[in-house]
Formats: C-alpha cells, sequence, structure tokens
C-alpha cells in the first residue's frame, strides 16, 4: 500500500469546508474539496476517496441525490458517505438519508472531537480494506505461480512434504497422496555425497536460499538433472516452512552434450581436437607453474598416407586414421593426452613426466606401432605408413600454448628433414619469436600516449532484412615504421601483462565517444559491441568504468553491448552474476562472445542476464561443408532462442553460408560477406548510404 488516504469534502459554503479543514489538520490523510454535487460526481468516480463528508442542503443537487448516484456507480458504491445536516432535522430526514445510502450522520454545529473520532474509525476500515484486497490478489497469484510449469514442493520445518504442485507430480512420478508426509529425500539419486548436502543447508540457513544444479531420482528410479531452488519461509524470525522449485534440465544437460562432443572432439576418431587440446594445454601449464614439473608436446605428422589416401580414396583413409588414433591411444598412459588437429596430423601432450628424456621414450614406442603394417578391410588390403615426431618442452622451449605448439611443429619438419620416421627436440635457446615478445611489450606499454591505437567498426546486420543494426569495436595498432600489426599477435600478450585492462578501458570509451558524435550528427542509433577481455573483467572494476564511460560521453546505455567469452563468464559464477547483474541495471546488453569453444553449461547460462550468443567463426567457416559445424550452428540457434537470447554468427562470407543462417532463424550476423572491419568515416558512409536507400 503505497500514497495517503484521500477525504472528499462535499459542502457549498466555503466557511463550512474550511471548518472541517480545520478540524482534521494533521490526520494522515489528504483532504479535497467540492463546492456542488455534479463537481463531488466527477471528482469520486476520478479518484478512490476513503471517506466523503457529504453536505445534505446544496442547490441545484442536494446531498441524496449526490449520495443515490453515487450508490448507483459500481465504482463509487462502496465509498462511505458521512452526511452532515442540521441539528433540526427530523428523524425521516435522516431515514431519507440511510435510504439513498448514507454510512452515517453528523449533526451541525459539528463537534470536534466526534468527528475526528468517526474519520479515524473510517481511515483505519479503509486501510484495512485495502490490505485485504492486497492479500487477495498475492493469494491469486501465489496459486497461479503454484500451478506453473515450475515443480513446487513445501515441506514444514521438520522437512516434511506438506504440499506438491501438479508439476512436480508429472516431473517425479509421485502423486500428492505419495508425496506429502514423506521427506524429500525420496528423490535423493545417490550422486551426491553428505559434503554436497551439509553445504546445502548450510547456504539455506546461513545465506537464506540455495539453488544450484542436482541429480535426483524420479519414482520409476530414473537419475534426472533438475534446477533446484530452495527458500526458507520465517515467521517472526523462525522457519516454518520450505519451500522447494525444481526445472527438469534434461533436455538442457542433451544439447549442452551434444554441443560439447561436437565442438571438443574429432567426429572421425572420436579424439580431442584442437579447442580441447589448447585448453588442457593452458590447465598443464598452470599445473607445471604450481608442482613445478614437466610436460612435453608432440607434433606428429604421418608420413606416406597421403599416397594411401589418395590410390584407395577418402573411405580407405579415414579407416587407416581410425586404427593410428587406437594404436597411438595404446601407446599413452590414461593421463596423457592425444588430439587430432585435421588431416594426418595429431598432437600428443604428455605431463607430470620427470624428465625430458621420457618424451624420447614415448615417442619410439610410437614409431615402432606405427612402423607395424595396418589391414583396411574396406580394401582388404595391407598398407604401411610412418610417423615424424617433433617435440617441445615446457619452459626449455616455451611457457604458452602458442609457443609450445609451434616450437614442437618446428622440431617436427626438423624431424622430416632428417629422413621421417623419427624424432626431433625443439634446440634453440632463444627464437625470434621470443626476442619479438621482448621489444613487443616495450612498444605496446606506450601506446595508448603515442595515439598509435585506432578503432574499427565491423557492421553487425540483422539476418532477415539486410540492414546494418550494430558494429563491433575492433583495436587497430598503427606503428610508425612497422605499420599495422594484427591484433593476434598483441592482445594474447597484453591479457597476460595486464596491459589489456588499460587498453580495453580505451577501446570503450572511444566507441562510446564516437558512438555519440554519430548519434549527435544526426545517424540512427544502433548497438556498438565491445569486448571485455577476461582478465579485464576479473580484475579491474568494470562496473564503475562502464557507468563512468556512459555518463561522460552521454552515450545511450541501451546502444552499448559488453561482449565476453565463455571462460570468462565461468571462472567465477557468484561474481560474474553480481557484475553482470549490475552491468544490466545500468542499461547495457551482455553477449557471449565466441559461443561453443568454451566450457559454459546452457542449464548455468540461463541464470545469468545475457542477451546475445555470437556463434564463434570457425563454427561458420566449413558452412554448407562440415556437417559436424551445421549440427553445431543449428544446436546453438535452437537451443539460444529456447533461452531467450538473440543469436549472431562471426565471419560469415559466402552467400551459402547466409542462406544456411537465415533458414535456421539466426537473427544476425557480421562478416566480409558485409563489409570488413572499417575505420569510423568509412562505418559512418555505410550508415548514410542505409539511411539514404531507406
Amino acid at each position: 500500500m503505497t500514497g495517503k488516504a484521500k477525504i472528499l469534502i462535499v459542502d457549498d459554503n466555503p466557511n463550512n469546508r474550511l471548518a472541517i479543514r480545520t478540524i482534521l489538520k494533521g490526520i494522515d490523510a489528504e483532504l479535497y474539496e467540492a463546492d456542488n454535487g455534479f463537481d463531488a460526481l466527477t471528482m469520486a468516480i476520478e479518484t478512490e476517496y476513503a471517506l466523503v463528508l457529504l453536505d445534505v442542503q446544496m442547490p441545484e443537487m442536494d446531498g441524496y441525490e449526490v449520495c443515490e448516484q453515487l450508490r448507483a456507480d459500481a465504482r463509487t458504491a462502496d465509498t462511505p458517505v458521512i452526511f452532515l445536516t442540521a441539528a433540526y432535522k427530523e428523524n425521516r430526514d435522516k431515514m431519507r438519508g440511510y435510504s439513498a445510502g448514507a454510512t452515517d450522520y453528523l449533526t451541525k454545529p459539528l463537534d470536534d472531537h466526534i468527528l475526528k473520532a468517526k474519520v479515524h474509525v473510517f481511515l483505519r476500515l479503509y486501510w484495512q480494506y485495502q490490505q485485504l484486497q492486497e492479500n487477495n490478489a498475492a493469494l491469486a497469484l501465489a496459486a497461479s505461480v503454484f500451478e506453473s510449469q515450475q515443480g513446487i514442493v513445501i515441506s514444514n520445518a521438520d522437512n516434511i512434504i506438506v504440499r506438491v504442485n501438479k508439476a512436480f507430480s508429472e516431473m517425479t512420478s509421485y502423486s500428492a497422496e505419495e508425496a506429502i508426509g514423506k521427506n524429500p529425500s525420496i528423490l535423493k539419486s545417490g550422486r551426491h555425497d553428505t559434503d554436497f548436502y551439509r553445504a546445502m543447508w548450510q547456504s539455506i540457513h546461513n545465506l537464506g536460499a540455495w539453488q544450484g544444479e542436482i541429480w535426483n531420482r524420479r519414482k520409476n528410479g530414473e537419475i534426472y538433472p533438475e534446477w533446484l531452488s530452495i527458500t526458507p519461509v520465517k515467521n517472526n524470525g523462525v522457519i516454518t516452512h520450505y519451500i522447494g522449485t525444481m526445472t527438469d534440465i534434461t533436455e538442457y544437460k542433451s544439447a549442452e552434450a551434444q554441443i560439447h562432443q561436437l565442438a571438443f572432439y574429432d567426429s572421425l576418431t572420436g579424439l580431442p581436437n584442437r579447442r580441447l587440446l589448447l585448453e588442457r594445454l593452458q590447465h598443464g601449464i598452470e599445473m607445471c607453474v604450481r608442482d613445478n614439473k614437466l610436460m612435453t608436446v608432440m607434433m606428429l605428422d604421418l608420413d606416406n598416407f597421403k599416397p594411401v589416401n589418395d590410390s584407395l580414396g577418402h573411405l580407405a583413409g579415414d579407416e587407416l586414421l581410425q586404427q593410428v588414433a587406437g594404436r597411438l591411444l595404446d601407446c599413452l598412459r590414461t593421463a596423457d593426452m592425444i588430439a587430432r588437429l585435421g588431416g594426418d596430423e595429431f598432437t600428443v601432450l604428455l605431463e607430470n613426466i620427470t624428465h625430458a628424456d621420457d618424451a624420447a621414450h614415448v615417442a619410439e614406442n610410437i614409431i615402432t606401432a606405427l612402423s607395424k603394417p595396418f589391414y583396411l578391410v574396406l580394401e582388404h588390403k595391407e598398407v604401411r605408413i610412418g610417423v615424424s615426431i617433433g617435440i617441445s618442452v615446457y619452459g626449455q622451449h616455451g611457457t604458452t600454448p602458442q609457443l609450445l605448439m609451434d616450437h614442437a611443429d618446428a622440431a617436427l619438419y626438423k624431424a622430416k628433414d632428417s629422413g621421417r620416421n623419427c624424432f626431433a627436440y625443439f634446440s634453440e635457446d632463444l627464437t625470434i619469436a621470443a626476442r619479438s615478445r621482448i621489444e613487443l611489450e616495450s612498444r605496446l606499454r606506450g601506446v595508448i600516449e603515442r595515439e598509435e591505437l585506432l578503432v574499427y567498426y565491423q557492421p553487425q546486420v540483422d539476418i532477415a532484412t539486410d540492414k546494418i543494426i550494430g558494429a563491433e569495436a575492433l583495436i587497430r595498432w598503427q606503428q610508425p615504421v612497422e605499420g599495422f600489426t594484427s591484433p593476434g599477435q598483441f592482445i594474447g600478450f597484453a591479457e597476460e601483462t595486464g596491459l589489456i585492462d588499460i587498453i580495453g578501458a580505451w577501446i570503450l570509451r572511444e566507441a562510446c565517444r564516437q558512438g555519440r558524435q554519430w548519434l549527435d550528427a544526426g545517424l540512427p542509433p544502433l548497438v556498438l559491441a565491445v569486448n571485455v577481455s577476461p582478465h579485464q573483467f576479473r580484475h579491474s572494476n568494470i562496473i564503475s568504468l562502464v557507468a563512468d564511460v556512459l555518463n561522460d560521453t552521454r552515450f545511450p546505455a541501451h546502444c552499448l553491448e559488453l561482449e565476453l567469452t565463455e571462460s570468462g563468464l565461468m571462472d567465477n559464477q557468484d561474481k560474474t552474476r553480481f557484475i553482470l547483474d549490475n552491468l544490466r541495471q545500468l542499461g547495457v546488453h551482455i553477449a557471449i562472445d565466441d559461443f561453443g569453444t568454451g566450457y559454459s553449461s546452457l542449464a548455468y547460462l540461463k541464470h545469468f542476464p545475457i542477451t546475445t550468443l555470437k556463434i564463434d567463426k570457425s563454427f561458420i567457416d566449413d558452412i554448407p561443408y562440415q556437417q559436424d559445424d551445421m549440427a553445431i550452428a543449428s544446436t546453438i540457434i535452437a537451443m539460444g532462442h529456447i533461452l531467450g537470447f538473440k543469436i549472431l554468427a562471426e565471419g560469415v562470407e559466402t552467400p551459402e553460408q547466409l542462406a544456411f543462417l537465415l533458414e535456421k532463424g539466426c537473427d544476425n550476423y557480421q562478416g566480409y560477406i558485409k563489409s570488413k572491419p572499417v575505420p569510423a568515416h568509412e562505418f559512418a558512409r555505410l550508415l548514410r548510404d542505409q539511411q539514404r536507400d531507406g
């Protein structure tokens, strides 16, 4: 209930109205006046009044007629009316008033105490009625919520089920009669230990709620995943009940597993692919730093595979690759990793080794295993191949995934040059790449002061109308001597050194400044997407930064979209949710960049205030020729729409890709088929051309 109650004073005599207002001075209500019956009726219909003080004797329309018309209108039929009448009036006049609908009578001259007392009574009745109305509305809402599609179970303070809804019964197969009186433990799947449930109850009692993913068991014994929220209900500080709301996330988990399999595993051999290898390699590096262990990367390339593939065909080549994968697995420990990068290239990751020479023994075993003949069932033929192997060692040959891969690849070519079917270690102590990194850091530290950074804008397009509806702001580094430096050459390094925070803040401010300038020039409003690196998201005060930039540049918050990577999103979910909620309260949009290449869970993803998913370019490149990528893109579009997200495809370059995305219902795209990233003035020209062409 908000605001004060309102009282309407109706009397043609201004002195009488003033007297009543004086008596009621200080009362907790707003006083309104009307000097005739017609105005009183109009005011009563337009505004809800807690009480009407109505003079009987008035010209044109007396109090009786006013009261009768109030009672005849459904909007004012229940409004209390106190007649104000002269003391000499006879009882039949009062009876006429009650017949007209009067609630009470007061005689003139008015007694201050009686008037105040009666007004207080009617105000109290008014607020009680308002509270009753709100309670009824809340009960109706609670009833509708209780019968929602989410399962709801209510237990008492002893954790005995006292009520369940229809959705609960449909989800668990327990009818209300079967569930009521039982402990919710009838749903336990056995997949969670006592520590899990202890932490759950600690959260409920200490933090006032718990929510998370849990595995439960249906009545028929089937185990299924659900998203469960438990909230205690208190009365005077004492818990009386617990309310649990549950959502079956089986479909989400299935789609999640499908996307994960397609995104991280090679469909031919079932081995991890490059994406998963890089994730594992990064994790291995972190373990090396923590535990002072050794790790090696081995790049494998099959010798004489191409002649077999060319002469016997791709089906025979595929069968051979599958057999090779099986033999490689037999040569490795369970803890080791073998990935297929594509074609006849494989990578082996050896973690927790004692000596760098241990990799040589594994390499020798692999060479021996692959030197034995392979029998191809499809062709009924025996074939022979070999393998060349390049090895890099963490610490000696690099400390980043890309450097270790590059150096192992360089060693691989050294092995091939040495006669094939052998292995070689990377041997340079100080590489050109290492020296370049030192020089890069020196130049990068003063890049903003020297005004060498530029922002380019790549159009984001409505796939249905082919109209530009936004742009992604992309960094470019133009050096005086070297010229343009690719972002791929310095962004990763800036992330490692923390310089990305300064660079990221500059990009955000420059993009918003430019966006405001375009609006002031009369160009149509559009959404500008700015990347926020994981380091910047975790380590800088991103909320205050965005708020300050929006305030300083006067760029509308709803025109700004912040792009996060999946890894940055899932790093610390509680902190992430807090940051994203605050950013959304500012009015900005949130997009997940390169979606499908990380480990984010669809079940968790829907609980973040995300507006857009961007399908990674790697899933678009081979459409419509690569079935796996088409399946991934289709699944992301379908599941993203179910979760209420807009879907944007990155790296669209061909009409065939665009046609596929349009058919699958993708919302927006960006890519060279529309425009490469361009400077601000060229992007403004694109907008003006579109504005002119309608």
